[in-house]
């Protein structure tokens, strides 16, 4: 398992963050075409809910299924897979059923998982299967996003990054109290007796 840095936490969770956005603009284009067609068409979308996972507690994965045609989906079937050498399943299931879902209509779903060690854990597209129509035998099969390798941090890095930073605010005050002290120190008012002095 490699160690993930704090500092290299933010591009990956950027990558990811894009991945993301890139998936809901395909979702709009996809409904759009959809919508011309009499049948269902579902997508699914994957995402992490935390910014910044750590390695023994909770991570929350949401799971949304959309069907973007102009009829139902029957028989929608969901799953997903997560190494159990990796995680630990706290609440939620990572597979689910459905009768149907309608046209329109989109669906949430949950899982809250625990990474047990700090490193990149890999995390593939989940997959749904549905019908057109109930007595059909032809099974339709859709894929949502990859979230690619999921940085956990370690319990260190949580201490870095929830930690007050003392040391870094007492060197920015001592700064701060050197550039106001420094004009203070090299003024020097004139007395009465030296303008005098000046004078003659």
């Amino acid at each position: 398992t490699s160690h993930v840095s704090a500092r290299a936490y933010g591009p990956t969770m950027q990558a990811t963050r894009v991945l993301a956005a890139i998936a809901l603009v395909a979702l709009a284009g996809v409904t759009l075409c959809a919508a011309a067609e009499e049948r269902a068409h579902l997508l699914i979308q994957k995402s992490i809910l935390t910014n910044r996972p750590f390695a023994g507690k909770d991570c929350p994965i949401r799971y949304r299924i959309f069907n973007v045609g102009s009829s139902a989906a029957y028989d929608v079937k969901f799953e997903d897979e997560w190494s159990t050498e990796e995680f630990e399943i706290i609440s939620g299931l990572s597979s689910g059923t459905w009768s149907t879902i309608a046209p329109g209509a989109n669906i949430s779903h949950i899982v809250i998982l625990k990474a047990y060690t700090y490193g990149y854990k890999s995390s593939g597209p989940a997959k749904v299967t549905y019908k057109h129509a109930p007595e059909d035998d032809e099974v339709q099969v859709a894929h949502s996003n990859d979230l690619g390798l999921l940085p956990v941090l370690s319990a260190k890095d949580d201490d870095k990054l929830s930690s007050p930073h003392l040391a870094e605010w007492f060197s920015f005050l001592m700064m701060a109290f050197a550039l106001v002290a420094a004009p203070i120190a090299l003024f020097k008012p004139s007395t009465p007796g030296s303008d005098d002095k000046k004078k003659k």
